[in-house]
């Protein structure tokens, strides 16, 4: 599966991700909104509209791009008086110099890297922001033991990093946003050039723990890439796999997280 395959997944379980997947903190939108004033924004890969309507709330002028054609359509319900694009960013034809910021939440990694930094900062007005929103999992002492057994039950490569790893690897990257947001996400985003297009990123993240019921878990894990990448049989195996994992558990699987924002300037 391609990474475009991998991203246009999402649209298959629209509904549930709706359902499911997390918002953002208001404090890590206001503290990208109040850099400086802003009015027209564009938002890479608005999802269902979650990051939409709240921007909308904030009485911005939002346009959005998302490929997802069920995705969109949930998105254009929730924030009618935003301009939804059903395409790839990397395809979507957009007015130069033409927006105070563009805003992406859990979706810029999803971008071809080769298209998506230099495309950024062409649709930006100059020293107009680009403001990257994720949902990073963290592990510690009392959790990295239940999140060990999720990933052998994927038989998945992930990496568990713990909350001061991942701050600090975020913080040594400030001078090039693409690299910074490789080290968050994914590390094939990063270009060395994307550091001659914005100056100097903002770092912050916001800790969350919650824990859930084998139903959440599965819920939540059916509308990530991993999963939605796996055959039928594989696919039952596994949420066979995690409803034992939480029973043996106690009924309860620890989800730590850090809502995490990088902003910088189109120079």
């Amino acid at each position: 599966m391609t990474v475009m395959e991998r991203g246009l997944a999402f649209d298959r379980v629209a509904e549930l991700y709706d359902r499911v997947r997390p918002g953002y903190p208001d404090r890590l939108l206001d503290a990208a909104l109040c850099e400086r004033p802003i009015r027209d924004v564009l938002e890479v890969g608005c999802g269902t509209g979650q990051l939409t309507v709240e921007l909308i709330r904030r009485r911005l002028r939002v346009e959005a791009v998302e490929p997802g054609a069920k995705l969109a359509s949930i998105a254009r319900r929730r924030a009618p008086t935003a301009q939804i694009h059903i395409a790839r960013f990397e395809d979507l034809e957009l007015r130069e110099a033409s927006f105070d910021a563009l805003f992406s939440a859990t979706a810029f990694h999803w971008v071809d890297p080769r298209v998506g930094w230099a495309k950024a900062a062409c649709v930006l007005r100059q020293g107009a922001m680009l403001a990257l929103l994720a949902h990073v999992y963290v592990t510690n002492e009392e959790t990295r033991s239940a999140q060990e057994a999720l990933r052998d039950v994927y038989e998945a490569p992930w990496n568990l990093r713990d909350e001061k790893d991942v701050v600090a690897g975020a913080l040594a990257r400030l001078d090039n946003i693409s690299l910074l947001w490789a080290w968050i996400e994914n590390p094939a985003i990063g270009l060395a050039e994307a550091g001659e297009l914005f100056g100097g990123a903002r770092f912050r993240a916001v800790p969350h723990r919650v824990d859930l019921t084998a139903a959440q878990l599965l819920d939540l894990q059916r509308t990530t890439a991993t999963h939605l990448s796996l055959g039928a049989a594989r696919r039952e195996y596994v949420e066979h796999g995690i409803s034992e994992l939480v029973a043996g558990l106690g009924g309860g699987f620890p989800i730590c997280q850090l809502a995490v924002l990088a902003v910088a300037d189109r120079r």
